[in-house]
């Protein structure tokens, strides 16, 4: 029987998992003797905002930074130089790791989750914690969680926080809710906060985080930014050496580093001639370090496979102040040869260190270029253990089985045949081999700060990265026909609902609506704009002007609502049509009051979107309810024509070709008044046109 588990753990890895049962069978009697061969223990260190150039074995210059825990994962191990995040920022890259689901195809569709939001990954589905529970693995998360607790719409920090980690299948959790400079102030443990005194808050006006927002005012112990990482590590280190050679075990351990607030501690302060910046990755060397001491004491190293990545790509504002930008400064290459970094599309959004080791299985020393997600952890982990997955449209969406390539096995040849990236504005790319195709649109809700930061962004764009990794020659026009093929695929996984196979064909888009009808009737109201129009017209709120036959509206920095500038309308059918034009990073809208002072509609326009809106009544929860939205391709700062029909109890609006239509009672009955709002800068008006009889939607006169 000796002998025939010596062979067993000298096989290869198809060999011993073909032989499960015999493997099994000889770890009952050896005492785990066979772990490493088929049960490995499994560390994943995910830490946070880590640029692609930003460690000594990723290119960065020993002069600035010095990484020698990492560097031994990657001498001991396998580095890969084309790893990928899902996305651009932190809580969608998460959910994608554990669930091997792409995040966008939950409700989080851009940006990331708040420290308040509900737990994310829905109980009951397949995750890293639960598959690996279900084989006997101890489960633990510690450190960042930022995948919400709960189910209620807002976090009751107070209370206890379950469903949470222990509901989908990890054993123990500590941690910190989002960040470390997050609103709550407080880490969790389980499911309580940690050294939770009492329910009540005291929120003190003083305490604030470094984003100038107040704390909850939890009564806990107080976190002590420069003392969450060595926290941290301690309850790592402490949850490793609590385990035994006879179980294998799963630490998902996600670092704060290096994630703002950059906080080093006493011990790395001043270690860095990147400055600050540096000292903090040089605190996140050190916590990779202490857990491979950990394994070393508890001599599980061999047996143990370790993962270290990012979460996304660095901080790489240049010209933004911070520790990162003094970084830059000083020579840290941040995100390595690719342009951009955190939040963006480009390629150092996605860009990052990736390290397996595996002693004995892994290459050591070894270096493999195949393209990888994060979201491709689950259905690797899934193949590492012999389980297979249930169907594509069933769990692990898209997420691929790349354990060839974590041991030196896959001969070279691509296991992955794409790949899907999405920014923190909801803005797609995806990648087929050497090609990256941008959709270049963003998400309704993008804030108007980011679409003006980010506004090159905003547009289709085609790069071949095997000759342009900095994406500097933008070729859609040139090869217009790889473009159109990937805007297909890109469509196909979306609208399949999987992407780990080829989901069945979307069905052909519906006819295009029908434009609004012409109308001729009386003119009600007809403005040139040579001058800032009186009374009746009213002016609530922003900086409004007008001279040339050109209305400009402004918001007024500071305040949260728009421009708005009131005129009255008293009828139910009424045809408006206007110019518009709207600068990079502003939207309008039309307010129309119904006969009731809660019926209020509202048409959005954006240069990405047409859509409708009403706002709730007395009697329901609030939040505007979108009642229709198409999308729209509308350069920003040229004139376009808008066109809003109001019939009674619907209402339709029209921007180029782009027509949404709604019928609501609500709208029923006369409308006393309109009013155009402006969010943002700049946004200018001419040649507006009220016409009292409107048609029908049907298009036959009334």
């Amino acid at each position: 029987m000796i002998e025939m588990i010596m062979l067993l753990i000298r096989a290869p890895l198809s060999r011993c998992w073909s032989s499960a049962g015999l493997v099994c069978l000889s770890l009952m009697m050896l005492g785990g003797a066979c772990q490493a061969a088929s049960m490995p223990n499994i560390v994943v260190i995910l830490s946070d905002d880590l640029g692609y150039g930003s460690v000594t074995c990723y290119g960065a210059s020993p002069d600035l930074i010095q990484t020698p825990n990492i560097d031994r994962l990657a001498r001991e191990g396998r580095r890969f130089i084309d790893a990928n995040t899902t996305s651009s920022v932190c809580s969608p890259t998460r959910y994608s790791m554990l669930t091997g689901r792409y995040c966008w195809r939950t409700s989080l569709k851009h940006e990331v989750l708040g420290t308040l939001s509900p737990l994310h990954i829905e109980p009951g589905r397949l995750n890293l914690a639960s598959l690996l529970k279900q084989h006997g693995y101890r489960t633990a998360a510690i450190g960042k969680w930022h995948l919400g607790y709960g189910s209620d719409p807002r976090v009751d920090y107070t209370r206890e926080l379950k469903p949470g980690p222990l509901e989908i299948g990890f054993d123990y959790h500590f941690g910190v809710p989002a960040n470390h400079g997050d609103i709550s102030g407080v880490y969790v443990e389980n499911h309580r906060v940690w050294g939770l005194r009492s329910s009540q808050l005291s929120p003190e006006s003083a305490a604030k985080n470094f984003k100038g927002a107040s704390y909850i005012g939890i009564d806990a112990p107080h976190r002590v930014d420069p003392e969450v990482m060595p926290l941290l590590t301690d309850k790592a280190v402490d949850w490793i050496e609590q385990q035994n050679q006879q179980t294998p075990f799963f630490l998902y351990f996600t670092p704060v580093a290096i994630h703002n607030p950059v906080t080093p501690s006493s011990s790395t302060q001043g270690s860095s001639k990147a400055g600050p910046y540096g000292d903090w990755i040089h605190e996140l060397d050190v916590s990779v370090g202490r857990v491979l001491e950990a394994l070393d004491r508890k001599q599980l190293t061999n047996d143990t496979l370790v993962l270290f990545t990012s979460d996304n790509g660095g901080v790489n504002k240049p010209t933004k102040a911070g520790e990162a930008s003094d970084a830059l400064k000083a020579g840290l290459q941040i995100s390595g040869p690719f342009r951009g970094g955190k939040h963006d599309v480009w390629e150092g959004g996605f860009r990052v260190p990736y390290v397996v080791r595996w002693p004995g299985r892994v290459p050591a020393g070894s270096v493999c270029d195949q393209t990888l997600s994060l979201v491709d952890t689950l259905a690797t982990v899934a193949a590492l253990i012999d389980q297979p997955l249930p169907p594509a449209e069933a769990a692990a969406e898209d997420s691929f089985n790349m354990l060839p390539a974590w041991l030196g096995e896959d001969d070279g040849v691509p296991i992955r045949p794409d790949l899907i990236l999405h920014s923190a504005d909801g803005n797609f790319a995806i990648r087929r081999g050497s090609w990256k195709w941008i959709e270049g649109d963003y998400h309704p809700d993008t804030r108007l700060g980011a679409i003006r930061l980010r506004g090159d962004q905003f547009e289709p764009q085609l790069y071949d990265l095997s000759a342009d990794v900095a994406e500097t020659k933008n070729l859609s026009s040139r090869h217009s026909q790889t473009a159109g093929e990937l805007k297909a695929l890109l469509d196909r996984y979306r609208h399949g609902g999987y992407s780990r196979q080829l989901p069945p064909e979307p069905p052909p888009p519906p006819p295009p609506p029908r434009p609004l009808p012409e109308v001729t009737g009386q003119v009600l109201r007809q403005e040139q704009f040579d001058s800032l129009p009186g009374s009746p017209w009213v002016k609530v709120r922003g900086n409004w002007v007008a001279e040339d036959g050109v209305l400009r509206g402004t918001q007024v920095g500071g305040q949260q609502a728009p421009a708005a500038l009131r005129c009255p309308l008293k009828t139910d059918t009424a045809d408006l049509q206007y110019q518009l034009l709207l600068p990079l990073g502003t939207r309008h809208a039309l307010r129309l009051q119904g006969s009731r002072p809660d019926h209020v509609f509202l048409v959005h326009v954006s240069d990405r979107f047409l859509s409708i809106t009403r706002q709730p009544t007395d009697q329901e929860p609030p939040g505007n309810i979108v009642m229709a939205t198409e999308k729209l391709r509308w350069k920003p700062g040229t004139w376009a024509s808008l066109r809003i029909q109001i019939d009674e109890d619907q209402l339709a609006a029209q921007l180029g070709e782009t027509v949404i239509r709604v019928q609501h009672a609500n709208l029923a009955g006369i409308k006393p008044a309109f009013a155009l709002l402006v969010t943002g800068r700049g946004a200018e008006f001419k040649d507006l046109k009220i016409t009292s009889a409107a048609v029908t939607q049907t298009g036959k006169p009334r």
